[in-house]
């Protein structure tokens, strides 16, 4: 069987990383390839790692302490991707990964994420195949830039790794442009590879949580006043609960109350069970989507959102994006017996696609 090597942010703290790593081994795999991520482990991971220890111990121990629901997120991540996918039997890091076999993979993947910004791989050429002699071998799967514009550096650093792909797939339309400004044209649109898998193969994935019989999920980045506004809103109408997910000690200031030591199998359940999700995260709207749930969703202002008024352009909702007080807003249900048909053809291509590029391989 043909062996493809993918390589990504498999091992981040972080739900919809692992996530879209577990999916796309997972959907490679299934067209018939012996699919592995390639565990590099690098200093990306390095702000997730969890510090209690210090020079006076009594110190060190109510950190610990504290540090107990983090700790419980933690192993049931590490848990959660030993479970759900298959990982190279080697973990390499920037010292050693040159000596990874390369004649051992027919092809190589970077992707889904972004494997393309270099801000946010320090410029690590490894997360984009640097580690690969032969181009014909590199290939990105719904890879992002996740920037609206690049620097000179930006530019060189992309085009110097990417140029020469066998095929470059890409998650968003700025990503395209900005590939096209840099000569490097060919550049299909795909799904995030969180759809590639189906929702019931997810939901063999849930871990269940105790929660009430119905409850709002307030989840996202840094505070909101739309998202908080409107999770107000629909408490106030329905009579829920607002939960959030944190690991902090501490109530939550807003009177939500709070699901800690969440893991990513955690994570899928909580959002499948939501009455409603109030959301600024990408992640978090695609498996609300994914499991058919009423969402709103809020702009992150971190110069991403676009990736998110894509897809939801596409499916037809851009009414449920939060915008200021002086907007009006639609107040209409996602119709899902609509949606899941344009969600399959938008799927459905990607996956044709997905299959067209690595056909090549199967061929030699």
């Amino acid at each position: 069987m043909k062996k493809i090597g993918i390589i990504t942010f498999h091992r981040a703290i972080n739900y919809g990383a692992m996530l879209q790593a577990v999916a796309l081994q997972q959907a490679v795999s299934k067209l018939g390839y012996d699919a592995e991520l390639i565990d590099y482990v690098d200093r990306l991971y390095d702000h997730y790692k969890i510090s209690y220890k210090t020079s006076n111990p009594v110190t060190s121990g109510v950190k610990y302490l504290f540090s107990g629901n983090a700790r419980k997120r933690n192993q049931r991540f590490e848990q959660f991707l030993l479970d759900n996918a298959k990982l190279s039997a080697r973990q390499y890091n920037s010292g050693n990964i040159s000596s990874l076999d390369e004649t051992s993979y027919t092809a190589f993947i970077t992707g889904s994420d972004q494997t393309f910004n270099p801000i946010i791989v320090d410029y690590d050429d490894n997360y984009v195949l640097g580690f690969v002699k032969d181009k014909n071998k590199c290939n990105s799967y719904a890879a992002s830039i996740g920037l609206a514009e690049l620097t000179e550096e930006n530019r060189k650093w992309i085009k110097s790794n990417v140029e020469g792909y066998h095929s470059v797939l890409v998650r968003e339309k700025t990503g395209i442009e900005l590939l096209n400004g840099l000569g490097i044209f060919n550049t299909p649109l795909v799904c995030d590879p969180t759809f590639l898998i189906s929702s019931d193969t997810w939901k063999k994935m849930q871990h269940p949580v105790k929660t009430p019989k119905h409850y709002i999920l307030h989840y996202g980045f840094k505070r909101n006043n739309l998202m908080e506004a409107k999770a107000r809103q629909l408490s106030i109408e329905t009579g829920y609960p607002i939960y959030t997910i944190s690991d902090r000690i501490k109530r939550d200031e807003r009177g939500y109350e709070k699901f800690s030591g969440i893991g990513p199998g955690e994570w899928l359940y909580l959002i499948a069970h939501a009455d409603h999700i109030v959301t600024n995260s990408f992640h978090g709207m695609i498996f609300s989507f994914i499991f058919n749930r009423q969402v709103w969703i809020a702009d992150s202002n971190d110069g991403t959102f676009s990736r998110m008024e894509d897809f939801l352009d596409e499916m037809n909702c851009t009414y449920r994006i939060l915008k200021g007080a002086d907007s009006e807003v639609e107040e209409r249900m996602i119709p899902y017996d609509k949606v899941n048909q344009l969600m399959r053809e938008y799927i459905n291509e990607s996956k044709d696609i997905l299959k067209e590029t690595l056909r090549d391989y199967k061929d030699e």
